[in-house]
Order: structure tokens, then sequence, then C-alpha cells
């Protein structure tokens, strides 16, 4: 399994008071000038509306490596990742000490001013994931996933950071498999890069019973 470095260093990362565990945060992963560049990079690609069975969602996204279809309940090929991903990919591998041919998956996403996302858990078919902010602020949202949520507790519990651009966040453990994340409406232009894992048919089973 993946190791993160924080579990050893932690004075390397900004962790904040309340967030799931599993979940690591860092500030500055790339300077403003390779956000900047990363940005550019990202408006050459093609980019297409996300779709959620017959919604239209108002995020375009792009993937790489595998993609995945909403209804069709598996994973396929996706076009190779373009050389600044891999520079990217390579760049995560050296903080988080995960090997970066496991990284097998990529998306970029990008947030027009109002777009959010709901509430979920990522597909079982990934593991761990990693997530590089660009151009602006959100703020991400987390709740204990519905089949974990203790009924005692009345009000659920929600946990929030808020991801600041040219930040890098890790998601494994309990904060993958245990709790659901969103972002609400963004107020200015985002882009997200989003890294991922393969998971095995094992744990595939242990995060879709969860």
């Amino acid at each position: 399994m993946a190791r993160a470095r924080a579990g050893r260093d932690l004075n390397l990362f900004q962790i904040p008071a309340r967030v799931p565990e599993g979940f690591v945060y860092r500030t500055n992963f790339v300077s403003e000038i390779e956000e900047q560049d990363l940005i550019k990079q990202i408006q050459k690609v093609s980019l297409t509306s996300f779709k959620y069975y017959q919604f239209t969602g108002k995020r375009r996204t792009a993937s790489f490596g595998w993609q995945y279809e909403f209804g069709s309940n598996e994973i396929t090929r996706a076009p190779a990742m373009p050389e600044f991903l891999l520079s990217l990919r390579a760049r995560a591998e050296k903080l988080f000490e995960i090997d970066a041919d496991n990284l097998e998956q990529a998306s970029i996403v990008e947030y027009p001013v109002g777009a959010p996302i709901g509430w979920h858990r990522d597909i079982p078919q990934f593991g761990v994931i990693i997530g590089v902010s660009l151009g602006a602020a959100c703020r991400m949202r987390f709740r204990k996933y519905q089949h974990v949520r203790s009924k005692a507790l009345g009000r659920e519990e929600t946990l929030s950071i808020e991801l600041q651009p040219r930040s890098v966040y890790l998601m494994s453990g309990a904060s993958r498999a245990l709790w659901q994340h969103s972002i609400p409406p963004v107020k200015e232009l985002r882009y997200s890069i989003v890294m991922r894992t393969l998971r095995s048919k094992q744990n595939k089973a242990a995060v879709a019973d969860c």
C-alpha cells in the first residue's frame, strides 16, 4: 500500500485541527509561476462537460490513463497522460513516497464560477487520491459515508478545510473509505488536477461494503 511520508514527519505538512484520518494537506506544492504554466497547459486540453447519467454539470473534465462512465460499473482505458502531468506526478511521488507508476489515473477538472461538486466518494476501482488546486481557493467538506454514520449523533458531523491555490492533498485510509467529500459552488474559476492509484479486487470489495 502507498505510504505517506506525513505519517512519519508531520512537521512538513499543514494539518488542520479537524480533518478525517488519512487526509494530508500541504500548501505551496507548486510555485506561482508553475501554477500559471500548468493552467496554460490545461487550457490546451480538450475538456468536456461532466455528465452524471442524464444530468450535465457545470464542471468540465478530461481523464487520462483510465476513465469511468456512470452506469457502466467499469473503468476503461483513456489517453496517456500528457508530459506536464507526468512531471507533476513525479513530484507527488517524492513528497508522498508513492511509486509514480502506481498513480495510473489522472483527471483535470475545470470549475467555472458557481460550479459545485456534490457529496460523493470516488468509485471503488480507485485507491489513494492526490489532488492539486490551481487558480482559486475552495472549501472541501467531509461527512461520514451514510453506511457508517452514527445515529446517536443526531445531526451529522461535518468537517471542512480551505484548499488554497497551489496546495496539494492526499486522501487515503478512513478519509477515503469512511467519509464523503464535496465542494460548494466556487466563487472564482478554479482548476483541479487529481491523480489516483488503482485498487486491488480485494480492497475494492472492502470499500464497496463500507
